[in-house]
């Protein structure tokens, strides 16, 4: 594995902060120190800024031929399946993910994603009203400016490039802070960028804390849009920076996805389903499907198949291509997520574990757990979890489901499982989410609009449309073809 990055890229350079304060990357399968990076504070938040806005305003990026511009991009995806193993196993060191998930899944979708939104700069169009005879109307699209996107630490390699595939696609310029906790892949897209030959300033990748380092982005006067994904308290925060300059918003946030089993579903998909959309990346995901509704005529045989597919799950050093699950990214989430483990055994929810969770505080290798004889205000059924931790819960008919489901301040996502076509569009609609997968068709597709309901956001994230109305500014122009015009106020 070849040294990663630990500067901050501003306006095409790699430099240190202006305090030369750095912060630790540590393994968590093993506690080992991985690197330390430099940390941006407020001036370099500004010189960050600075060097998007005049890339946005005086650079070539946004004027460039929209064709030249996909190409960019597609040189890009380009080194990055050149790069797919250090990409993955950079990740899979850098939060405990297995190897078998960054190179299977984080790496090669982060490559897809670049080369999808590659040939989305062309397409990019407006409209024209001419319907009046002395006058034309156009709308025109334009890129929107210099955009903060702040990702979390679950997917670093893919969140980053979720935000700056569109990004970038759409013409703008762009300042990313990864977390704290998962900066160097990040980084590493930095060089890539940079060996393609991406003009300076047009993407700066900044590093630190959300409340120092995010916190000056977001509220900065030069930017004119956040993205942001993570928890929805957070994103309350975003809300609010946001007020500096009326900034545009975009929010993904949490989500607590139910999976609602009818009697007729597929049994066999159902338990693969269920198994892997809670354990994959041990539940840190945000549309874990941690709450499962099943019918109350096959709760016992449902319950104990899906245990034995779980007992099968093999844990332990995430860069063994054998292992299924690796180990919770921080000792701090480790123990957020313990706290939620224990307290659902307060409120009287049977627990059900392939082994003991670690006493270590330090031990970040939190085994899959399922809590049955759930009910639906437990606090376990109610808030996002973000560990490997599912709730069974029953219900009596079609109407006890949705009831249930949407008993929820989230809307991020939902798993549907029956072969009755009818019942299942009729449930999806009345689904208060912004995504439903159907028998197990929830896979990320980059031209698939992801939406959020309630507390799971605002805007979409993906989607080629949706793109162009998140990242681009309209504009009409009403051009008058009247050549005998009277003055006001005749």
């Amino acid at each position: 594995m070849a040294t990663w990055p630990d500067k901050l890229f501003i306006n095409g350079s790699w430099i240190d902060g202006h305090s030369r304060r750095t912060w630790p990357v540590t393994n968590p399968a093993t506690g080992t120190e991985l690197a330390k990076v430099a940390i941006a504070e407020s001036e370099d938040v500004d010189r960050a800024v600075a060097a998007a806005r005049r890339a946005f305003d005086e650079g070539p990026w946004p004027r460039m031929d929209p064709l030249e511009r996909g190409r960019m991009l597609f040189q890009l995806a380009a080194r990055i399946r050149d790069r797919v193993d250090d990409l993955a196993m950079t990740d899979t060191l850098n939060i405990g993910k297995p190897i078998r998930d960054t190179r299977g899944f984080d790496a090669p979708v982060t490559a897809d994603l670049f080369e999808s939104y590659a040939g989305l700069p062309d397409k990019i169009a407006g409209k024209c009203f001419g319907t009046l005879p002395d006058n034309v109307t156009m709308q025109i699209r334009e890129p929107m400016g210099v955009v903060a996107a702040i990702v979390p630490w679950n997917f670093p390699l893919t969140n980053a490039a979720l935000k700056l595939a569109p990004i970038l696609a759409c013409g703008n310029t762009v300042v990313l802070k990864p977390s704290e906790v998962s900066p160097l892949t990040a980084l590493m897209l930095a060089q890539l960028a940079q060996e393609v030959g991406f003009p300076p300033g047009v993407l700066n990748v900044i590093h630190g804390t959300g409340p120092e380092t995010g916190g000056a982005l977001v509220r900065h006067a030069g930017i004119d849009k956040i993205t942001f994904t993570g928890r929805h308290q957070t994103g309350v925060q975003m809300l609010e920076a946001a007020k500096v300059g009326m900034k545009g918003v975009m929010l993904e946030l949490g989500g607590k996805t139910p999976s609602i089993v009818f009697p007729d579903a597929p049994i066999e998909q159902v338990v693969n389903g269920v198994v892997t959309g809670i354990f994959f990346n041990l539940g840190q995901v945000c549309v874990a499907g941690s709450r499962l509704l099943v019918h109350e005529s096959q709760h016992d045989d449902l319950l104990d198949r899906i245990v034995a597919k779980m007992q099968g799950l093999r844990q332990g050093d995430p860069t063994d291509p054998s292992i299924h699950l690796g180990c919770l990214a921080t000792p701090l989430h480790c123990a957020t997520v313990r706290r939620y483990f224990d307290q659902a055994k307060q409120e009287g929810a049977r627990c059900i574990q392939t082994r003991p969770v670690p006493d270590d505080p330090q031990d970040c290798f939190f085994p899959p757990a399922i809590f049955d004889r759930v009910t639906p205000s437990m606090t376990i059924a109610r808030e996002e979890i973000f560990g490997p931790v599912l709730s069974v819960l029953t219900f009596k008919d079609e109407d006890d489901a949705v009831r249930i489901a949407n008993d929820c301040e989230f809307g991020l996502m939902a798993n549907l499982w029956t072969e009755h076509g009818t019942r299942a569009l009729r449930v999806a609609r009345r689904l208060r989410v912004g995504r439903i997968a159907i028998n197990g068709g929830g896979a990320l597709r980059p031209n698939v609009p992801v939406f959020g309901y309630k507390l799971s956001g605002i805007g979409a994230e993906l989607g080629f449309e949706e793109t162009v109305h998140e990242y681009t500014n309209s504009k009409s122009i009403l051009y008058s073809l009247a050549t005998d015009k009277s003055p006001w106020p005749e």
